[in-house]
């Protein structure tokens, strides 16, 4: 394992929440790539947040909360897009996102819901990184190889910048992706740009850098 993402996991004391954090960064090649970026800079490496996509957010949630994870009414709602999400949080670890396909309301353009089918909800979708610059550090990973799933979310100089690695495959479908997150003194969740940032999910890498 990286030996800057080992010495934070080592800090973490609920393991199992260290565990998918870990095995993400090792079937993630963005967040691969990121690791060896840090290294190579010295830059600190900064958990933002990290997502799970499930069927049902409170009976996911049930094993975070027994470990001391706190919703406090941070929730996003997609009614016409047919998704949404709580935020956890717990003090010394990243930010927990959970989303979900509205009950019997999922539409087309989520991929949500087709994604859990498919890969589960024990997985992470996706871990956020918190960046400097984020424009800085999308080039950094280019130079690297790694592809994006589109522009960056958020002018320059906004509270929250957002934008996606292009996704892992695995059998044949969008699989995780790695997330930047440039924060200017904001510590929320942008309702406005989550959405963007799902539907752009689905896009995978390219078969050349595969």
């Amino acid at each position: 394992m990286n030996r800057i993402l080992k010495s934070q996991l080592e800090q973490y004391k609920e393991k199992s929440v260290a565990r998918l954090i870990e095995t993400f960064f090792k079937e993630n090649d963005a967040g691969g790539a990121w690791l060896k970026i840090v290294e190579e800079t010295g830059e600190p490496l900064v958990l933002d947040h990290f997502a799970i996509r499930c069927l049902d957010i409170d009976k996911r949630a049930k094993e975070f909360i027994s470990m001391g994870f706190v919703n406090k009414k941070e929730i996003i709602e997609y009614p016409e897009q047919g998704w949404w999400a709580k935020v956890y949080r717990k003090k010394g670890y990243p930010a927990l996102f959970i989303d979900q396909d509205y009950t019997g309301r999922a539409v087309n353009s989520s991929p949500l819901t087709p994604w859990v089918k498919k890969f589960g909800d024990q997985a992470l979708h996706h871990v956020a990184v918190r960046v400097p610059g984020i424009d800085k550090a999308k080039a950094l990973l280019v130079q690297k190889g790694i592809e994006f799933s589109g522009e960056i979310i958020g002018p320059p100089g906004t509270r929250l910048r957002q934008i996606f690695s292009a996704a892992e495959v695995r059998d044949g479908s969008a699989y995780t992706v790695l997330e930047l997150a440039e924060r200017n003194n904001y510590d929320g969740f942008y309702p406005e740009q989550a959405d963007g940032l799902m539907k752009s999910s689905v896009k995978t890498k390219s078969i050349s850098a595969r």
